[in-house]
């Protein structure tokens, strides 16, 4: 766990929490009532859109999809009009090279969009329970 954690990037984590946040700050600043609430409604919102597209990106990353990426790359390839934009290595490219290579270029990645939905689901937990 502590692992995964070391794979954060400080300059990723930032844009992703002040693009996840602009929308809940938005519609606090400009409701009428009460702001917080409005803010944590929102804000819980964004966190369950932010979980379901980390499972997705999960999925993604433990590699559930590379087989079924790499034969519709493949059924892409087949049309002559795509064909001569593809290179000649890739052309020849086994499916365990294709999932070897995804592999590797899926080994420093981190999953920021369930990350955060966890921690603003928390956070917006122990806002409405916390406060009110």
């Amino acid at each position: 766990m502590i692992g995964k954690l070391k794979k954060i990037k400080p300059s990723i984590l930032i844009s992703h929490v002040i693009i996840t946040l602009a929308y809940p700050a938005v519609k606090a600043f400009t409701a009428t009532g009460n702001r917080l609430l409005a803010f944590t409604d929102i804000l819980t919102i964004v966190a369950l859109i932010l979980l379901i597209v980390g499972i997705i990106y999960s999925a993604v990353l433990h590699g559930y999809l590379d087989i079924s990426s790499f034969f519709l790359q493949r059924g892409v390839r087949s049309f002559k009009f795509f064909d001569r934009h593809s290179s000649e290595q890739s052309k020849n490219q086994s499916i365990g090279e294709f999932l070897q290579e995804n592999r590797d270029r899926r080994a420093d990645a981190f999953n920021y969009p369930m990350f955060l939905g966890v921690i603003y689901l928390i956070v917006s937990v122990v806002i409405a329970y916390g406060i009110y």
